[in-house]
């Protein structure tokens, strides 16, 4: 009878700890769809559109992509700038309609290649794919970082890979620009900032040694937590194909005379 209960126990226990996926397929296309439940207050839920597409004997083209979908966020001009790196604009950010988006872009990309295929066929068997992905990085003091990656092959040497962030402001409903950040734009103060760095954060991945550039300049791929300004340079940036991305890290203590008061007071600094 004990080991009747215990396993009924461990059973109730598994089935409410799953974490709930649903699978819809049709002949040519999976579309997955996976919930997360943070909290009550705030929820992320997902679609993913992965096909493939024979275009002759030697070439296949893949496409794979997910969107992630907020439940909980009701603010047109919130969503609006969450989706924008997506090129998506949409009147409801329901999960249909993102799933329908995925659709028509799986399609505009399967078009657009067989337009530039039209004069030419591989010698031999290659497949060229389009990839892109989305997920929360971190989410802090209503502070929501955003992670958009992507990759590609379409012929030639080697394939792209990019990774972007953006943070939004749950609680005053917008993107967070790197003005609300820093209040000192000063190139010739943030060369020298971002260069130091750079340089002292490479001391074991040999990226100084693949720099394209005198100076590195500020841009808007950046995240921050509470010890750190971080900026995100994809491939040719700054450096060679080969260095791959170069993430340069700040502390906030260094540079909290040119950070902005709202910044200062939102993070506790």
């Amino acid at each position: 009878m004990k080991n009747l209960v215990a396993l009924s126990l461990f059973l109730s226990i598994s089935v409410v700890s799953c974490k709930k996926e649903k699978t819809l397929k049709d002949d040519s296309t999976m579309i997955n769809t996976e919930i997360v439940a943070e909290t009550q207050s705030f929820q992320i839920d997902s679609v993913r559109v992965k096909d493939s597409l024979k275009i002759d004997k030697n070439l296949t083209l893949g496409f794979e992509s997910k969107l992630l979908v907020f439940p909980s966020l009701k603010n047109k001009q919130l969503l609006d700038s969450i989706y924008a790196p997506k090129q998506i604009q949409l009147a409801e950010y329901s999960k249909a309609n993102l799933s329908e988006a995925l659709t028509k872009k799986k399609t505009e990309y399967y078009e657009e290649q067989k337009v530039s295929l039209k004069d030419y066929t591989p010698e031999f068997a290659q497949n060229w794919f389009n990839n892109s992905g989305m997920k929360v990085f971190s989410k802090d003091n209503d502070f929501m970082t955003v992670q958009y990656t992507g990759d590609g092959y379409t012929g030639g040497a080697h394939g792209y890979y990019y990774e972007n962030y953006k943070v939004f402001d749950l609680k005053n409903k917008k993107s967070v620009q790197l003005s609300d950040v820093v209040s000192n734009t000063d190139s010739s103060l943030w060369q020298k900032i971002l260069m130091d760095n750079f340089l002292k954060n490479d001391s074991e991945k040999g990226q100084a040694e693949m720099i394209l550039v005198k100076d590195i300049p500020l841009n808007d791929n950046f995240y921050f937590d509470k010890e750190f300004l971080y900026f995100l340079y994809n491939q040719y940036e700054i450096t060679a194909y080969a260095a791959g991305t170069v993430l340069i890290k700040i502390p906030l203590s260094d540079i909290k005379p040119l950070l902005t008061e709202e910044f200062i007071q939102r993070q506790g600094l």
